[in-house]
């Protein structure tokens, strides 16, 4: 029996202790207050496109001039026209190209790293693999130029009054 009395006593002792703890309210319930957002309307720009008239008129080709050294481009092309020049395994190719004023080079990087095309007055400072610089020549003159990342690379533009 005194065990039994031991046990009715820590029951009652913890239910006394429970009852003297709580004050018999609730907590309060906290409120987060909503923002109201109003939806804004987004206008996409209509960019206008001019159609271009193409040209369908036959073009005039004129003949040949000169044979040109090794290195150099094999002919002077038709004036307005682009030369290519190729860079690949750190080179210029051709190194040397012969233009008339009013012609294009457009250097196209055929490696896997970046080059420059460096002149005293045209030139690019980074182009990547894959891309392709154009410059259009309208004095005569020889244009000497190279690449600033591999300064061993180097070309010339020779270019000559149109005939």
């Amino acid at each position: 029996m005194n065990r039994e009395l031991f046990i009715l006593l820590i029951l009652c002792s913890v239910f006394l202790v429970v009852g003297c703890t709580e004050d018999g309210t609730e907590p309060a319930e906290t409120v987060t207050p909503v923002e109201t957002v109003t939806p804004v309307e987004t206008v996409t720009p209509v960019e206008t496109v001019t159609p271009v008239e193409e040209d369908t008129s036959e073009p005039v080709l004129t003949p040949v001039r000169d044979e040109a050294a090794p290195g150099e481009t094999p002919a002077l092309p038709v004036n307005g026209e682009t030369v290519e020049v190729m860079i690949e395994d750190n080179a210029f190719d051709p190194a040397t190209v012969n233009i008339f004023t009013g012609d294009t080079v457009r250097w196209t990087n055929l490696d896997s790293t970046p080059h420059t095309v460096t002149g005293a007055t045209f030139g690019i400072n980074n182009l990547n693999p894959g891309a392709s610089y154009e410059f259009l020549f309208t004095d005569p003159g020889t244009y000497e130029y190279y690449c600033e990342i591999h300064p061993s690379m180097e070309g010339t533009v020779i270019v000559k009054e149109n005939e």
